[in-house]
């Protein structure tokens, strides 16, 4: 019959009815199983009979026969043999380009090479589940599997709200109901959407690997609450083996990174399917940019993506033993706490009374500024110490961050913290009052104190901002304790001759103990706890909390904390006083 013409030469009438002959001739004898063979030497190189065998899921024999079949008119060629005898099939490009002029030439049209026929392209919702199986071990799924469609979509959107709302409970407990107000925001279908259209679009995907891409990425993505349950489940574990929470986060990231991982494997095995020939490898051409913006994406989706969020513990928070692990519990918002909050700021502030004329006192603000129970207990405890060894009843007020404490004490931000001072500044006597502000929540590499609050979004607090609202309340005598990864970055800006300034940390240290099943952090416990119960001296209780942070570090085997101290010159005869009462 001959050779077909070559790709781009002028062909002559018999010529292209030799290739229109051929070409219906070829596609007469293309079977189900031999389309499933073509697409799978697409863009395979040279592959044995025994590993197309099992891409294909099919028996060695067969395929070998099926094989023959297509090499006879050229569709894939068979090369040198191994050394164990088998063929080496390749697809033919050239082949493909010749049924390509026959489909732009002749009437009526074959069908396209690049589509299967329509029983190959269905796949049933239990083979998707088996080849997820292979997706998820980042190998190469067979390419009939996930075929588009949307029925198809109903299931992992509904497994992920179901595994979701499973999660949400073994967390928070079963006494709750579907906040569907945070569900219709933070579910991320939305934005896995918009992933595989970016990707299907940088990938030059067709509309049906388009579809498969969306459905893979939904299934992955319907496997997101099962790892975000199993890494909060070994969270406080982790932490606590450790004393840090990085290999915590670590777990969470390599199980989302996994997921992101098998969902780029898909896009890169898609690609290699369906790439023609090219000089280059896949992954300096468009391909390796799909791959790795829908890697890159599907992480970024999977790691901000909370499914707790969609069920809420409604128990009413005057009911919640604030000494109890409540960071577990959602803060929901009603008409009585809405209107609550500030009049119980008004009230707390009213009932700081004046300083006494010619007579030295401290006055005591406590601020909890994230919601984990850690911080709630602790400023509760120290303002509890203070009320006993300092006398500071009438001159004390906490804000707190919690959902347990939420109708007995005012919220922790910028606002509360700012109105608290100025209050507490109006009701100090000059040069012979004391002010002692205590800090205590999470603290980042910027040097900003977490405020914190769900569903609010408070903002942070920054050195400069609160030697801002010390000056702007006219306090001249100040001792600032911060506890906090990261508070000595609060020196520079605070610390000076009428201030002195505690941290738990060196200004690149973490602190310790932030962990909630804690009572206090470790400084906290260190300093509040041990040492100002056995000295009433702000410096030496410092001195003794340093070295026993120290002690305790060096045993745990922890990068020591240093906690810092700085400033308060002028105040040291009047610190001397109190020390001695």
């Amino acid at each position: 019959m001959g050779k077909p013409a070559r790709l781009g030469a002028p062909t002559s009438p018999p010529t292209e009815m030799a290739n229109c002959l051929l070409c219906w001739h070829n596609f007469s004898r293309l079977t189900e199983n031999r389309w499933s063979l073509l697409n799978t030497l697409q863009g395979a190189g040279e592959t044995g009979g025994r590993e197309l065998a099992r891409r294909v899921g099919r028996d060695v024999k067969r395929v070998h026969e099926d094989a023959a079949v297509l090499s006879e008119p050229g569709s894939i060629e068979k090369n040198r043999r191994r050394a164990s005898g088998l063929p080496l099939w390749r697809y033919s490009y050239r082949h493909a380009f010749a049924l390509r002029h026959v489909k732009m030439k002749s009437s009526p049209r074959p069908p396209q090479l690049d589509a299967e026929p329509a029983a190959a392209m269905r796949s049933s919702l239990l083979s998707d589940v088996r080849q997820l199986g292979r997706v998820l071990s980042l190998r190469v799924p067979q390419p009939q599997s996930f075929s588009p469609a949307p029925g198809k979509l109903i299931v992992p959107v509904v497994l992920y709200f179901v595994l979701a709302l499973a999660a949400a409970m073994v967390v928070k407990g079963t006494s709750g109901s579907v906040y569907y107000q945070e569900a219709l925001h933070l579910l991320p279908f939305g934005e896995i959407l918009l992933v595989a259209v970016l990707v299907a679009a940088v990938g030059g995907f067709g509309n049906r690997q388009g579809g498969r891409l969306l459905l893979v990425l939904v299934w992955l993505l319907a496997l997101a609450p099962v790892a975000e349950l199993y890494s909060y489940t070994v969270w406080e574990e982790v932490e606590s083996a450790f004393d840090n929470e990085l290999p915590a986060y670590a777990i969470a990231l390599v199980l989302h990174g996994w997921l992101a991982l098998a969902g780029a494997m898909f896009v890169a095995h898609a690609l290699r399917i369906r790439r023609q020939a090219v000089a280059m490898p896949w992954f300096w051409c468009r391909g390796g940019a799909a791959f790795v913006l829908a890697g890159v994406l599907l992480f970024a989706v999977l790691a901000a993506s909370n499914p707790f969020y969609v069920w809420a513990v409604e128990s009413t928070v005057a009911d919640l033993d604030y000494e109890a692990d409540s960071s577990r519990v959602w803060l929901k918002i009603d008409e009585k706490l809405l209107y609550a909050q500030p009049r119980l700021l008004a009230e707390k502030l009213a009932s700081i009374a004046p300083g006494t004329p010619g007579k030295a006192e401290i006055f005591f603000l406590g601020a909890g500024g994230s919601e984990q129970g850690v911080f709630m207990r602790e400023v509760i405890t120290v303002e509890d110490l203070f009320r006993e060894r300092y006398a500071t009843a009438g001159h004390s007020l906490i804000l707190v961050n919690n959902a347990a404490t939420a109708e007995r004490l005012p919220f922790a931000n910028l606002e509360s913290l700012r109105q608290a001072l100025g209050r507490v500044g109006a009701q100090m006597n000059g040069e012979e009052d004391l002010l002692f502000l205590f800090l205590t929540s999470h603290g980042s590499k910027e040097h900003a104190l977490s405020f914190s609050l769900h569903p609010f979004g408070f903002a942070d607090l920054d050195p400069p901002g609160l030697r801002a609202m010390l000056d702007e309340a006219g306090i001249a005598r100040r001792v600032v304790v911060v506890s906090a990864c990261y508070s000595g970055g609060f020196i520079p800006a605070l610390a000076d001759e009428h201030t002195l300034v505690i941290t738990a940390s060196a200004a690149d240290r973490n602190s310790f103990g932030c962990n909630d099943s804690n009572e206090l952090t470790d400084f906290g416990r260190a300093y509040f706890d041990e040492a100002l119960r056995q000295t009433r001296s702000f410096t030496a209780a410092f001195a003794r909390a340093q070295a026993r942070v120290a002690e305790r570090e060096a045993e745990a085997d922890l990068t020591p904390s240093l906690p810092q101290m700085a400033g308060g010159e002028a105040l040291a005869a009047q610190l001397a006083d109190f020390a001695r009462e």
